[in-house]
């Protein structure tokens, strides 16, 4: 009999199943899009029952193809960050607000001013952002205690999906992380609820284990709907971040994983938490007893997106006349274009949030710099694309350590010529590994090894995990990308304080 898992993924922008067999090779896939609500320019918020719906879609899409005794696993990730209030089943007592989220400029403010985002960080080495869920959460019991007060629970997204599923409630350090618990201990920590005047909601996080442990059969009532063996097990975890340095690969200290994705994050394995005084950027409980040290720009791929939707109608026009993929189309045009761009610099913080790293601004926002009546869209084109690559040498230039490899995986690992940017921008060889969902597939070897299918994660990511392509640095281009990220850093910082008057212009503060 063949076995197979399901990695279930719920992103931003998307949620999806993908069925894996133990060699970790991709078998089938089902995707739904998700949609965002944004009342306030600032808001991100997301429906879990919409989440939920287009789950059950997705799982039982795939579970239709395959015996059901076939479908040993599923293990779930989700974006991190955020949060999510539901009642003891599960069921939402408002949307859920995701880890862009920028509402609680103000409560970040105050923390700032009254160091409380610094005694944090001496806990748990993570800088505050809005998208954090103390800072969400001090905005709710201000604005929306209506919704708190009907909460059993204050979750995670994954915790939300493995309660459905499961009934139990649970979570892990790879999400509370962010920000509740001491790093050293991987408990929670009453010195920050009380740090955020959040104590009185303490009992409304449900309990932690560790990953492998978060395991449970699904309710026997939802496998029969979904064409499931009430012996399938259910796995809660890692968060996303985590789930795809496991799909990865990326596991030794040192080594490197960037997420370009809706968010375009960067990740460090290191061995210890908290031993650095790099004031940025967020330390996350890796699957193992190591850390990932996280620089986490808000906004990736939705750069491109953005700007090809709203000045590209002529590029997708002579796309489908060539019977090109827009993005291909694109990405031929600004091969000839030289590396800055002609002078265009564009910062990509493009998202509610503003941005969380290197430095952390609610307020910020993305911005094209050095246009002219000599600029094409071609030199925009390509300002996008250098603007989140330099926005990734900005977040590794404050890691704690040398970066040994660099192994890019989300959408941006599809393009080989933003990957041999990547290259060329840090300096340093990009790895892509063989496999498209590296979420989904982290997940699912989670579940793996939970069930014992491997002793440890060594022995899974040695018999799954295999590298695909090599983009080696070109010292010259390096020179010349070095050049321009000064220009890029000096104009973003003569612009923070610009960030903070436009919001009070716009929204009369």
């Amino acid at each position: 009999m063949h076995k197979y898992i399901i990695g279930l993924d719920s992103g931003t922008s998307g949620i999806k199943a993908v069925l894996f067999d133990l060699e970790g090779n991709e078998i089938a896939k089902s995707g739904m899009p998700l949609t965002a609500r944004c009342p306030v320019e600032n808001w991100y918020e997301e429906d879990v029952e919409e989440i939920w719906i287009n789950a059950c879609k997705c799982i039982k899409d795939i579970s239709s193809q395959y015996p059901a005794d076939e479908i040993v696993g599923i293990g779930i990730t989700a974006q991190g960050d955020g949060i999510w209030l539901v009642d003891e089943n599960g069921i939402p007592t408002r949307n859920g607000c995701c880890f862009c989220d920028g509402r609680a400029v103000k409560e970040l403010e105050e923390w700032e001013s009254d160091g409380t985002v610094q005694k944090a960080f001496d806990i748990g080495g993570t800088r505050l952002c809005t998208g954090n869920q103390p800072c969400i959460l001090k905005w709710m019991d201000r604005n929306d205690r209506p919704a708190l007060n009907r909460a059993k629970y204050i979750m995670h997204l994954k915790d939300v999906l493995f309660l459905r599923l499961t009934g139990v409630a649970i979570s892990d350090a790879t999400d509370q992380c962010l920000l509740f618990i001491d790093m050293r201990t991987r408990e929670y920590d009453d010195r920050l609820f009380s740090l955020y005047g959040l104590s009185d909601y303490k009992q409304k996080f449900p309990p932690m284990l560790e990953p492998l442990k978060n395991k449970t059969p699904i309710k026997k009532e939802l496998a029969t709907k979904l064409g499931l063996s009430d012996k399938t097990i259910i796995t809660c975890g890692p968060m996303d971040v985590v789930a795809c340095a496991i799909g990865a690969g990326v596991m030794k200290s040192g080594h490197c994983c960037s997420i370009i994705g809706t968010a375009a994050l960067h990740e460090m394995v290191i061995d210890e938490p908290c031993r650095d005084r790099i004031f940025t950027g967020m330390t996350v409980s890796h699957i193992t007893r190591k850390n990932l040290r996280l620089m986490a720009s808000f906004a990736g791929t939705p750069n491109l997106e953005w700007v090809i939707n709203t000045f590209g109608a002529g590029l997708k026009k002579e796309a489908e006349k060539t019977g090109s993929n827009i993005y291909d189309y694109v990405e031929e045009l600004i091969s000839t274009i030289p590396i800055g761009s002609n002078g265009v610099i564009y910062h990509p913080y493009l998202l509610a949030g503003g941005e969380r790293a290197p430095f952390t601004e609610p307020n910020a926002k993305a911005s094209f710099t050095g246009i002219s009546h000599v600029t094409t869209i071609a030199d925009i084109m390509r300002a996008c694309y250098e603007g989140v690559a330099l926005a990734m040498l900005d977040c590794y230039n404050h890691m704690p350590q040398p970066v040994e490899q660099i192994t890019v995986c989300g959408g941006g690992a599809a393009s080989n010529l933003w990957c041999q940017m990547f290259a060329d921008a840090i300096g340093k060889p990009v790895r892509t590994v063989n496999g498209e969902e590296l979420g989904a597939r982290g997940a699912a070897i989670t579940n793996a090894v939970a069930q014992s299918f491997f002793h440890d994660f060594d022995e899974a990511l040695d018999n799954i995990i295999s590298t695909k392509k090599i983009y080696e640095p070109n010292e010259e281009n390096h020179k010349q990308y070095l050049r321009f990220y000064k220009l890029y850093k000096s104009t973003y910082e003569a612009l923070m304080p610009t960030w903070k008057q436009r919001f009070e212009v716009l929204f009369g503060i």
